[in-house]
């Protein structure tokens, strides 16, 4: 099977994920006009999430994990191999979802670190719903702060843009990263992670492709191509 026949094969089948979950996508009258402020505006967004965890969730949710889903893709077969994985500043559990879907592990260990409870309630209700093997857990961390263990992946999506002052500071960086990171970010932003990128971790990737939104899922995202930009890390070896 061709890249281009897997990718979209992952998409319909992830599609029917999504759908399952539909009951936290479907927009609202306030996702609806948060959406439409911030493509207004065109700019980095800082969002109140304990004030719009569900309109954010339901205006964008569905999107981002679109995005990481196709991120993911630059793994391939590697993805099934991480066990234990962390997802930095997962709010509502786009990144989780994707990974989880992809990976299709059940000994996957899971585990998403936010500081909004409203994000980590949708994130646990999200898995729920979704049915996938492993085990996620989500906990209330406020980032950035040690993790605690050592993943061998960390997922990230759009949370650097929001903690930048993380990509200055090499100490924090470390407590932050796992054996590998996978970041979805802003271009602007995975820029300055290439080359702020402290000593000791090396590019293993860097990618900027489009996600084609599947037709049954156009309601709930409203447009039908988005754009993502990513960046896959590892550390040196000592």
């Amino acid at each position: 099977m061709t890249y281009a026949a897997v990718q979209t094969r992952n998409l319909e089948e992830f599609s029917e994920v999504l759908l399952r979950c539909n009951h936290l996508y479907h927009p609202s009258n306030d996702s609806i006009a948060l959406r439409n402020v911030v493509e207004s505006r065109r700019q980095i967004e800082i969002f109140d999430y304990n004030l719009s965890a569900d309109a954010f969730t339901r205006a964008f949710g569905m999107r981002n994990s679109l995005k990481c889903l196709q991120a993911l893709t630059s793994l391939e077969d590697a993805v099934h191999r991480y066990r234990r994985v962390c997802d930095l500043g997962c709010g509502s559990g786009a990144f989780s979802l994707a990974f989880a879907y992809l990976a299709h592990n059940p000994e996957l260990e899971l585990r998403g670190l936010d500081l909004s409870e409203h994000q980590l309630s949708l994130a646990r209700e999200l898995m729920a719903a979704a049915g996938l093997p492993g085990d996620f857990q989500f906990e209330q961390r406020n980032l950035p702060a040690q993790i605690g263990y050592l993943p061998d992946l960390t997922i990230s999506s759009y949370w650097f843009c929001e903690n930048e002052r993380v990509l200055a500071d090499p100490l924090l960086f470390d407590l932050m990263a796992g054996r590998e990171m996978l970041i979805v970010e802003y271009e602007t932003i995975i820029d300055r992670i290439a080359a702020c990128l402290p000593k000791g971790f090396r590019i293993l990737a860097r990618r900027s492709a489009h996600v084609d939104i599947p037709s049954a899922l156009t309601d709930f995202v409203a447009q039908k191509r988005a754009s993502v930009h990513s960046i896959h890390i590892g550390r040196t070896a000592a």
